[in-house]
């Protein structure tokens, strides 16, 4: 039984409100029909609290014009964080930011990998790929 003073409903409940700080979209993306010339849309599964961070360095340093360096990735593998209550994505879904604190991600799209499992979970964590062609080629 369940109750307010598990350690794992507040652990739930403390990682929501300060990792799930986006806005995440989890979708099946629509499909393009050569022989009409007709998409058919997204089929939205989740829009819901969440959040996506990079599990390791970016690919590639990119030099702008003031000579900074920004990392810009071109490929691997994000973390989403998402509450138990979300739906458990598969690898035939696509995850999108719809709001972000970093104004850059906002819009980006990542491949759904795999979905962990936990004997004690606070939230869901989903491996996923930056979809670099769905990004523009960045």
């Amino acid at each position: 039984m369940t109750t307010s003073a598990d350690p794992l409903v507040r652990a739930r409940v403390v990682a929501e409100k300060l990792v799930c700080t986006d806005t995440v979209r989890i979708f099946i993306p629509g499909v393009f029909n050569p022989d009409t010339w007709e998409s058919t849309p997204d089929v939205v599964l989740w829009e819901g609290a969440g959040a996506v961070l990079p599990d390791r360095a970016a690919d590639v340093t990119v030099t702008v014009q003031d000579g900074q360096g920004t990392p810009v990735a071109k490929a691997g593998r994000y973390r989403m964080f998402t509450p138990l209550s979300a739906p458990v994505a598969t690898p035939e879904h696509t995850v999108t930011l719809t709001a972000s604190a970093d104004p850059d991600a906002t819009g980006r799209k990542w491949k759904v990998e795999s979905v962990e499992r936990s004997s004690a979970p606070v939230l869901r964590l989903t491996w996923l790929t930056y979809d670099t062609t769905a990004n523009g080629g960045s």
